[in-house]
């Protein structure tokens, strides 16, 4: 009897399913027709997105001789990836409930022409209004190499200054388009694009000014008002968020447990194949020789995934302070408390528990240690 009703429950869903999915109205399906010119094998594309740091799978099909159709529906335009891993192509479309179609050439995989979908028109113009200022940093970058090769340390300190300000007048620009677009379905991704280069303030009124309404869907919307949400929780000002990882004996060490224990905690966030952050590293050494006497020390937060290679790098670089990891990569659970989407970066927790500052590199850390350990 147990069977037979758990075979009709069954038998009842998959009705249910069917006859859902026999009165989805075509207007509210997508069809993407893909067209590689003088691709003649047949091959595997897949269509993805990636989310939290993971890919997610929707799709896939067989192009045969270069044509290919993708079917199916969205709850809202999301940028997808087609993915053709057998020449490592990566084509983005802004896929919505339309008919779309993607053309490219065998040759050049990375330039295709998507026409058919609203959101990828408003977000290629905007990526074409753009051009102009990843130029002039593109320009920049050939004239800092030169510099740099020459040894010419004030032409390097002059482009430098020419950068950021390039820089700060992108962001501005940024900004201001997504304030004067704040219905459209791309500025959360805009903004989301570009959170790494923000302040928290900049980030938290960038989100305000999205039209509410318009984002309640909206995915990439979401995760910004959660990342301003975690931004604000470890900002400045603000006690730190205590977490327990394991050390590369695996013994687990509670971040809690050092800092009770010293005047000052830098939290350290670094990989062993971050280039910058072993830079940086040395940096970090000469502050922690300099006051581990006078009650600071460093806590590092690993984002490796090999635990060796981090070993082998603790090791080479003189990294005497406790080190942790959970070994995800990018998906560290520290890296999320903090809302760390690039390393190196660091936060200084003082006697108080609370979080005196950020993201101190170099000399500002030795001067900044300086003056509160007089």
């Amino acid at each position: 009897m147990r069977k037979i009703i758990q075979t009709v429950g069954l038998l009842s869903l998959a009705l249910l399913i069917f006859a859902s999915c026999q009165n989805t109205p075509k207007g509210d399906q997508y069809t993407i027709t893909m067209h590689i010119k003088d691709l003649k094998q047949n091959v595997k594309v897949i269509m993805q997105k990636r989310k939290d740091g993971k890919w997610i799978k929707k799709d896939s099909i067989i192009l045969k001789n270069g044509q290919g159709v993708f079917k199916g529906h969205v709850d809202q335009p999301e940028l997808y990836y087609l993915t053709i891993k057998k020449f490592m192509a990566y084509i983005p479309v802004w896929v919505e409930n339309s008919n779309i179609t993607v053309d490219a050439s065998l040759r050049n995989l990375r330039h295709p022409v998507i026409k058919g979908s609203k959101a990828q028109t408003a977000f290629d113009a905007y990526a074409d209004s753009t051009k102009k200022f990843m130029e002039k940093e593109r320009v920049l970058g050939m004239k800092y190499s030169q510099a740099r090769i020459r040894k010419d340390e004030k032409t390097m300190k002059d482009l430098e200054d020419q950068y950021n300000q390039i820089e700060k007048d992108r962001v501005d620009y940024m900004l201001g388009y997504v304030k004067r677009h704040n219905k459209s379905v791309v500025s959360p991704y805009i903004i989301m694009s570009n959170s790494y280069g923000l302040s928290l303030k900049q980030l938290e009124e960038a989100v305000n000014s999205l039209d509410a309404a318009s984002m309640k869907n909206n995915e990439y919307y979401q995760y910004l008002k959660k990342r301003v949400a975690t931004l604000k929780r470890v900002a400045v000002g603000q006690p730190y968020v205590d977490f327990t990882l394991n050390n590369p004996d695996g013994k687990p060490i509670s971040l809690s447990s050092v800092v009770k224990t010293h005047k000052y905690t830098l939290v350290d966030f670094w990989a062993s194949w971050c280039m910058p952050c072993r830079a940086e590293n040395p940096n970090v050494v000469k502050a922690y020789n300099e006051f581990k006497d006078k009650g600071f020390t460093v806590f590092g937060v690993s984002f490796d995934k090999d635990h060796d290679k981090w070993v082998a790098a603790i090791k080479k670089d003189g990294l005497t302070w406790p080190q942790v990891s959970d070994l995800k990569f990018w998906s560290s659970e520290a890296g999320k408390l903090y809302g760390v989407q690039s390393i190196p970066h660091n936060v200084l927790i003082g006697p108080d528990g609370k979080i005196v500052a950020e993201n101190l590199r170099g000399q500002a850390l030795v001067d900044t240690l300086k003056n509160l350990l007089k």
